[in-house]
This record gives C-alpha cells, structure tokens and sequence, in this order.
C-alpha cells in the first residue's frame, strides 16, 4: 500500500494535502487520474475517512470504473463501499431515494434517451405558443397547400431541433419549466417565447409518464436538495469527503449540486484543467472549478506532463497563452523529439492525398495503426481523408462517438424490454410496432396507442381489440393480422415482465415472439445487427433486475463498440471524441481559416454570467476554440503533423471552380507556425483515374461508426 510511490513533488502534495478544499489543475498528461487515485487512497488510509462517506464523481462511466479497479489495487478492502459514478448515475440514485419530493410520481420513473426525447419533443411544439400545427389555407390550391404543408414541417424539424437543444441548456443553467411559463415574468424575444411554451409541454410530457431526460436527473436533485432542508442534511451528511474529476467541464447546476452535497461538512477536491474547458454546448464554463471550490480553496498544479515532447508542448501551450487568464500556463515534459511539422496544401483533397501517404509510410515503418489518429474540428471535413486512406489501403476508423446504445437495433431491443415492464409505455410502442409489423402505417400505430390510452388498457389488449370494428380503427386485413401478432408478442413479453424474469431471458424472448432479426434487418447488414445486440445481452448477463439493467443502460452512453479488429486500424475523430485519448502519431488537418476556429463556435459564445438562467454562464468563443487546439496538440506523444488546404470544396460542390478560399488558420500564427507548401498531389494520388461505377461504400471500404 505504498500510495505515494511512482508520485512527483507536485503530485505529493496535492494528495497529501491537509485541506477541506483543493483545487488540483491538471494540465494534460500530468497523471490526473493516478493523483485522484492516490488522494482518494490517503483519505481512507491516513485520514481515516470510511470508504462509504467518500464520493468521487467522474464524468463517464468508464472513467469511473477505471478509477474503481485502481484504488482497490491500491488499498484493497478499504476501497468497499466506495461511491463512484457520474453527476448523472449519483443524481439517480438520490432521486430514487426521494422520488415523492422530486416532482416524480413514483420511485420507478423512466430515463429517457435521445430518441424519445424527439419524439416527446416533436408532440410538445405543436401546442399553441409553441411552433402550433399546420392549418391548410382554403385561399389556396391543394397542390399549394401540400407545399406549405412540406415547408411547414421541414421548418418544424428545425425549431424541435433547436428546442431540444434550448431545453437541454437551460435546464443546465437552472432555468425551470415554471419560470420559463410564469405569465408575470418579463416579456422574452417571440422565438424564446415559443421555446418557452414547447419547454413547458414537453415537461409535461415527461411528468405525465413518470419521466426523466438527462437535463433533468441534475436539476431535479438539486431543486430537491434547495427545497428540503432535512433532505439536504440527510444526503451531505453522508458525505466526508467529495472528488469531481474533470471539474473544469462542469455545468451550472453541477455546480451548485457538488455545493449543496458537501454543505455539510465540506470536504472537496476538483481536478481538472480549464485549458480543456471545450463544452461550452453542453453547460461548461471557465471557472467552473473555482466556483465549486471556493475562494479558500488550497490551489496546486501537476506541471510535468508524461505524454509530449516538448516540440509539442511548445505550440499546445503557446495558443492557450493567448486567452485571457490569471497566470502563464505552464506544463513541460523534459523530452525532446521530432519538431512539429506544418504543411498548405493547394487543395483539401491534395491536403487528404499527403496525410494518407504519410500515415502509410508510418505503418510501413512499422508503427501500429491503432496509434495513429487524424484529429478535426468538424465532421464534414473528414470525407476526402477516408477516400485517401481507402485509395492507399490503409484500414481506418471514423468514430463518431456513437455509442453502442446508439445504434437502431439495441435501441429495438431495449423498447421490447421497457414494454415488458411496462405495457403502457406508449413511446417504446410507437418506436417498434411501425419498425415491426407490415401492414401497419403510422397512422394506425398512433390510433392504437390513443385507444389504449382512452380504455387505459395495456398496449397489447390494444393491439387485438383494434382487429375489432368497434374500436373505431379501420385496418385492412394485413393490418389486422401485424395487429394481432404483434399484440401476441407484447402479451409474451408482459408476462415475463410480471414474473420477473432475468433481462438475458426477456431479451431472448423479445428476439424470438417478434421474429426480430428476419423483420426488420436486411440481409446486408444482419450480422452487424446481431453482434450489437449479442453484446447488449452480454452486459444484461450482470443484471437480475430488468429495471436496475434498464436505468443503467440509459446512464451507460460512452459505452464503444471497438471490437478487437476496429483497434487495429487508424481512427479519425473529432476533437471533442478525442478527449482523454493518446496516440503515438496525430494529424491535425483542416486547420484553415472558416473552419479551425469554427466560425459559427465564435460567433455564438456565451455572453451571460453564472446565475443568469435564461443565457447561462459565459463560455465557448473564440478562447474555447484555442482550448479545443491544446487538446488536440497534446494527444500526441511522439508526433505532431498540422495542415491547411488553400482552397476547400464544399460537400454540395462538385466542381473545384466552385471551391471557396482557405488558407492558413490564424491559430498557425499564433503558434509561431512557419509551414511548407505542398504542391499538387498527382492524378494517381488523387485517385482520379476512371474506374468502374461502384457504391461510395465499395469505394472506401472500410468501417464507419
């Protein structure tokens, strides 16, 4: 139990401090998480601090399990009963515990994902206020009024889009349904005020299921912990000592909820780096580690970092330099390597061309693809680089971040188990019955589900009393047969809900009664689909209780779908998936003016202040955009390649007339950046030659997450 062993100065004191409050600034690959580890491990060993009254809040759920392995290899059984898990996964279990003080109606509410979201969402901007329904103008032709109709729902789309994201922000910064309807409040600008009025009918949406989104999870324990003194007190006293990892990318309400469960007696430690402040859209914001903490709080900084070389470093801490900021950023390794190499390119697919032969010279040379990542500050300018790396051979990546509960069969599958539980749950039901049956439309999905809701049946009995003509619903005979089945199916699977099945059996079940794979899965694709879900009832195997496996798979969204071959092949990314990560090699494309800094990021930074709930703290802007250049600078341990085109072609273009300017980033200059120019790459490189017509997917060839 040598805890302090293989720790820097810097590090020992941090872990040794004897303070309520400290703030440890963890500059990248200072050893943050070996730190929290060895803090943690002292608390419990040389403080004496139980296990069970230490709280450490990561923010995802594999840094939480990580954390976890390490401290009990440290301390062993001292580490049992630890509490470990994120804002989201601890905000869960306090709600349960308190659910009737909560604005929830019983302790079995429901998390909801993305999709649901949406698809509540979708029902909440209709309502008066909101964006209202379409309403044909009896002015007008039918072919005019089905052009209006079109446009009215494409600009729907849009606003439900910007809603969900209005939503999201302002329930990060603490603003309620209540006071966003509150008819005496000031007067807001029309489009708040419409988003004002789909907020309000969204949470009625929730509230009237028994649901919860993520935004909620947070602000709810919190309104819960302001609202209830004996509450609080219960929940903080439970609490000696308090940890947050990755502190500098929390929210508002994150915040005041790390203030409230440590009111009592205080202990706390944040980690984090504000030079990796980068979430800005979700909440984030600079000073989010000092507002937790406290004026009072002891302050140390971890300066050696074990990853870079100081050719890297070098540029990484430049660009930060130039935000405003306290004291100059400090953070060396003592390590020398090759220098940074900066290249302009005539074209983004020349600039695509030279990075793909580059990368095949590094595997040639013998390093692994697995630890070579082309990084980029958005999605769209990936494409030329997956054609270039396909043209060359290499076998790559793109992660998207998406999660293996992201994808469309596993999502299937988890509304087959949620209706197993609870066969009133009208969205699940939409989600599958149309996805599932052949001759019922979504107008007879939705007219069942309104039945079941009207007779307060359970959505199975709907589904066979729709067969009927009485109930009102005029189904043809395919749809009173995909009726019928379906309605069989659920009732299967309603009955091994009520009996309590382990979730692998109501899995199998659900696979089996609604013949999933042949119904919805074409013959292209089914073995992906079948390894998702393979791996979906893998996880289930942990669980006994279908509920706890359900609420844990709706908080588990950084679990990746890298299988064995996946880790062996080049990954491009974005910068924000990046984030925690570390290659050998990195390329840093794309960096030319329009699109590193991202204009619209700049443009649209915060401008509110902590507390002011309808704007949110300040954040994002032009500083983030440089913080977003440090993070991608100092995943590189050996080398470092950026690049700009002088001339990019849209994804709309086709012409390389029609291609708009580039040129280098301003961030080029701001490192001191001096570059090379590239000429053009040849026909061959390019992959201009003619060749057979083929489907863009046997062009490229490889994997797409």
């Amino acid at each position: 139990m040598e805890i302090l062993q293989g720790l820097d100065a810097d590090q020992e004191l941090a872990v040794r401090s004897s303070s309520n409050s400290s703030i440890v600034t963890a500059g990248a690959g200072t050893g943050k998480t070996r730190t929290l580890t060895a803090r943690i491990s002292h608390l419990i060993v040389e403080r004496g601090i139980p296990a069970d009254q230490i709280m450490a809040v990561t923010f995802t759920n594999r840094a939480a399990a990580e954390l976890r392995e390490r401290i009990a290899d440290n301390i062993g059984p001292l580490a049992a009963g630890l509490r470990l898990g994120t804002f989201h996964g601890l905000s869960n279990r306090i709600l349960r515990r308190h659910a009737e003080y909560a604005r929830l109606r019983s302790s079995n509410f429901e998390i909801i994902d993305e999709d649901q979201s949406k698809e509540l969402m979708d029902k909440a901007v209709r309502v008066p206020g909101a964006f209202g329904v379409f309403r044909p103008d009896p002015a007008l032709s039918e072919a005019e009024n089905l052009a209006a109709s079109k446009e009215f729902e494409s600009n729907l789309r849009g606003f439900t889009s910007r809603a969900l994201s209005q939503v999201a922000a302002w329930k990060s910064s603490g603003l309620t349904d209540e006071e966003a309807g509150d008819p005496a409040r000031p007067a807001r600008s029309e489009q708040e005020e419409r988003l004002a009025a789909a907020y309000c009918a969204y949470q009625y949406e929730l509230e009237s299921r028994n649901m919860v989104d993520f935004g909620d999870l947070i602000m709810k324990t919190v309104m819960l912990l302001r609202g209830h003194e004996d509450i609080r007190l219960l929940e903080a006293g439970r609490i000696m000592h308090m940890l947050v990892d990755e502190a500098q990318d929390a929210d508002f309400m994150q915040v005041e909820w790390v203030r409230l469960l440590t009111s009592v007696h205080g202990g706390l430690t944040v980690v984090g780096d504000e030079d990796q402040n980068i979430y800005a859209f979700k909440g984030g914001y600079p000073g989010a580690m000092r507002d937790m903490a406290g004026p009072s709080a002891a302050e140390f900084t971890l300066r050696t970092n074990r990853r870079c070389t100081e050719e890297i470093l070098k540029p990484a801490v430049t660009i930060v330099g130039y935000n405003r900021r306290k004291g100059k950023k400090e953070l060396f390794s003592g390590r020398h390597g090759a220098p940074v190499r900066v290249t302009g390119h005539p074209t983004d697919a020349n600039e695509a061309a030279w990075v793909a032969a580059r990368v095949a010279e590094l595997i040639e040379g013998g390093a692994s693809p697995s630890q070579i990542a082309i990084l980029f500050r958005t999605t769209f300018a990936m494409a030329p680089f997956e054609e270039a790396l396909a043209r060359k051979g290499v076998a790559a990546k793109v992660c998207s971040g998406t999660s293996l509960l992201a994808r469309e069969e596993v999502r299937d599958i988890l509304a087959l188990l949620r209706l197993a539980l609870n066969p009133f749950d009208d969205l699940s039901f939409i989600r599958i019955a149309s996805k599932m049956t052949k001759g019922l439309g979504t107008v007879a999905v939705d007219a069942i589900a309104a039945l079941a809701k009207a007779r307060d049946i359970p959505l199975h009995e709907a589904c066979v009393q729709a067969t009927d003509a009485s109930s009102g619903i005029a189904l043809k005979k395919p749809g009173r047969t995909a009726a019928a089945s379906l309605g069989s199916a659920l009732q299967v699977l309603a009955e091994e809900g009520r009996w309590g099945s382990h979730p692998f059996d109501i899995i199998g079940t659900a696979l089996r009664e609604t013949a999933y794979f042949e119904t919805v899965s074409n013959p292209g694709d089914q073995s992906d689909r079948k390894a998702n879900v393979e791996a979906l009832q893998r996880l289930a195997e942990g669980f006994q209780d279908p509920a706890l496996f359900l609420q844990e798979m709706a908080l588990l969204t950084d679990i990746e779908d890298v299988s064995e071959a996946d880790m062996k092949k080049v990954r491009l990314l974005t910068i924000h998936a990046s984030k925690g990560l570390e290659f050998d090699h990195v390329f840093c494309p794309a960096f030319d003016d329009g699109v590193m800094p991202n204009p619209r990021a700049v443009d649209e930074g915060r401008k509110g202040k902590p507390g002011d709930r309808w704007n949110g703290p300040q954040g994002g802007g032009l500083e983030e955009e440089r913080r977003l250049a440090h993070v991608a600078f100092t995943r590189a341990r050996h080398t470092l390649d950026v690049s700009f085109p002088w001339q990019r072609r849209s994804r709309m273009q086709k012409s390389a007339k029609k291609s708009k300017s580039g040129g280098p980033s301003s961030f080029l200059e701001e490192c001191a950046f001096v570059w090379k120019e590239i000429g053009p790459a040849t026909t061959a490189e390019l992959g201009l030659k003619k060749t057979a017509k083929k489907s863009r997917a046997e062009r490229l060839g490889f994997d797409r997450d």
